[in-house]
């Protein structure tokens, strides 16, 4: 179930745990073969992989069915780009029991505790296959460099932190175990390991608010739906968001589900659940937009000359046009930021700007509205 329902959110955990299991399952089968030396002993394993990777598959296809269905069809636009990123720690192994941090002690003593144990623990064993998992989806990450793209191995470094202190806390308890057998169950060291265990727990909750820092941050100073900031500062360009909300509903007179709102500012559409006619970068947006062809087509619209020709372009887009544009104010006219993808340069998206004259929405079948910063144009004539 876990691998199904990580394909509906993110398929690159899905990807590296359907490798990881499948790794599982093979050094099983091995194990089993060897174990009763026979070949037939490995089928249990390879069965209930197979078995996972059929509940997993109907799961997944709760959510990647439409997709699978037009690509059938050879109806997808060229996609890939979501693997576009290799930023320094994409380019080198993650070795977290190095660090001289407190994590670092723990994932030091896990990897110890893992190579002493991996032959003799279940536990051991399981843990360790899923950091050998990682270091080889590294390896391929680097590897598929070769073909133009990667596998995001840098973002398992926080998988394989999680498993080498889960491995270190299992270090912990059973070499203090050791300790206090060898010392004859002395009283004082088994009042030294607890509270070594207990400093150490609270140094690591302690810890936390440094390590999210910059996440703290952003969540204070952000400004919310209901346009204000939680540190009570002067709200952002979001606070008109809700304006910007009532202005097309009153002047589509439409609920937002049956909207398309073209804008640059996507965290409005986060707020306000209208139809996106653009995602903010191709490595986000979904596989079945077309994302370079609609980039390429809102500049189309933006070179042209006057509100016919503009309407009629809008008339003729394949894809459902907007309905409404949330711009922002321009020196030379209302503005769009759009993105395109620049891998393997890091940052991996350049930011560009795309200006449409004002005259192009001159037309009683646009209706402008200014709002702070913004500029709100609805087409009149899709009510």
């Amino acid at each position: 179930l876990f691998l199904g329902f990580a394909a509906t959110v993110y398929t690159l955990y899905l990807g590296f745990a359907a490798f990881a299991v499948t790794l599982m399952a093979v050094v099983a089968a091995v194990l089993a073969a060897r174990a009763q030396n026979t070949w037939k002993a490995a089928l249990g394993p390879l069965v209930r992989l197979a078995a996972i990777a059929v509940i997993s598959g109907l799961v997944a296809l709760t959510v990647w069915a439409p997709y699978l269905l037009k690509a059938l069809s050879g109806a997808t636009a060229e996609s890939g780009t979501a693997m576009h990123y290799l930023p320094d720690s994409g380019a080198v192994l993650p070795f977290p029991m190095l660090s001289f941090t407190l994590v670092g002690g723990l994932c030091l003593l896990g990897t110890v505790w893992l190579i002493s144990r991996f032959l003799f623990s279940r536990r051991a064993r399981a843990l360790g296959i899923g950091v050998i998992a990682v270091y080889l989806w590294a390896l391929l990450s680097m590897t598929f460099t070769v073909a133009g793209s990667t596998l995001l191995g840098f973002r398992l470094e926080p998988v394989l932190i999680g498993l080498l202190a889960a491995a270190g806390v299992f270090g912990f308890f059973e070499f203090a175990g050791w300790i206090v057998l060898a010392t004859s169950e002395n009283p004082r060291v088994k009042a030294v390991l607890v509270a070594l265990g207990v400093i150490g727990a609270i140094a690591f909750a302690q810890n936390i608010p440094q390590v999210l820092a910059p996440d703290i941050a952003v969540a204070y100073s952000d400004t919310d739906g209901n346009g204000e900031r939680g540190d009570k500062r002067p709200p952002g360009a979001e606070a008109n968001y809700a304006d910007i909300d009532r202005i097309i509903r009153e002047q589509l007179g439409r609920e937002p589900h049956d909207t398309v709102v073209l804008t640059a500012d996507i965290g409005f559409l986060s707020f306000y659940p209208y139809f996106g006619f653009q995602g903010l970068t191709s490595h986000y947006a979904n596989p079945l937009a077309d994302f370079r062809a609609r980039a390429a087509l809102i500049e189309q619209w933006s070179e042209l000359k006057t509100p016919d020709e503009l309407i009629a372009a809008l008339d003729a887009s394949p894809w459902r046009s907007p309905d409404a544009f949330v711009f922002r104010q321009g020196a030379d006219g209302y503005t769009l930021r759009l993105a395109e993808d620049v891998y393997p340069n890091d940052p991996n998206v350049r930011r560009y700007t795309v200006t449409f004259p004002k005259e192009l929405f001159d037309d009683p079948r646009f209706t402008v509205t200014e709002q702070g910063p913004f500029v709100v144009v609805t087409r009149s004539d899709a009510i």
